[in-house]
């Protein structure tokens, strides 16, 4: 699988992860899938922390829900979650306990310190590492 997200994108979401530093961002990714299993993200919802939190995030639920209804009437899914680590772009324990819950969903870890992204998602109960690719500008919300 391949991630393929602008440099806006990135840079949206590197720029904010560092402007709430220490406290860590979450928010979701909407897109398509092609064929080839090429996910295109045409949409980048930053959503609350409720834990407001240096180590941990939680998305609110009804502010998610709201954002994924409005995703599927434009004709998008939801493709993925991303969120900040203080350093490193790893997932914790944390992650893979919540990651194994949403499997196939592509998880995005944003480091503000070293600007660096990584994505991973767990195929067949396993951990994966997904191929991110920067393409032309996306319309970002």
């Amino acid at each position: 699988m391949i991630l393929k997200l602008s440099k806006d994108q990135i840079n949206l979401l590197i720029k904010e992860a560092k402007r709430r530093y220490p406290i860590e961002i979450c928010g979701a990714f909407f897109g398509i899938i092609n064929k080839k299993k090429e996910v295109h993200v045409k949409k980048i919802i930053l959503l609350k922390n409720l834990l407001n939190s240096k180590t941990k995030f939680q998305i609110d639920p009804i502010e998610f829900l709201k954002f994924l209804l409005e995703a599927k009437k434009e004709g998008l899914q939801h493709v993925g979650f991303f969120h900040s680590h203080p350093i490193g772009t790893k997932p914790s324990t944390i992650d893979l306990k919540y990651m194994k819950l949403w499997p196939e969903t592509i998880w995005l870890i944003i480091s503000p310190l070293n600007c660096k992204i990584s994505a991973y998602q767990i195929i067949d109960g396993f951990l994966s590492t997904i191929h991110i690719k920067i393409v032309k500008e996306r319309r970002i919300h």
